[in-house]
């Protein structure tokens, strides 16, 4: 009841909370496999294909960065890649 992001199942596999993501980031996880290490969020049967996108979406929050920063193990492993050609801007 104290915090309400514990009730918000985020891993349904895994049954993680945002809580825990939340908990885990705030504990130094800065990348995906960071936090999937420390709560086990996209180690389930789906293998993140369910909850990856909505993780990504509470680091990027937590971290104050934009999604296409995010990475998957560190430098050089960016998950989302923002399309900078002309063309893409239409």
């Amino acid at each position: 009841e104290a915090d309400p992001r514990y009730g918000r199942v985020i891993c349904r596999c895994e049954t993680v909370t945002e809580g825990e993501i939340v908990e885990a980031i705030r504990r130094g996880a800065r990348s995906l496999d960071g936090v999937k290490r420390r709560t086990r969020a996209g180690m389930g049967r789906c293998q993140g294909g369910f909850c990856q996108p909505r993780v990504l979406e509470i680091i990027a929050r937590e971290l104050g960065k934009d999604l296409t920063e995010i990475t998957l193990t560190g430098e050089g492993s960016n998950i989302l890649l923002q399309d900078d050609r002309p063309e893409a801007r239409d």
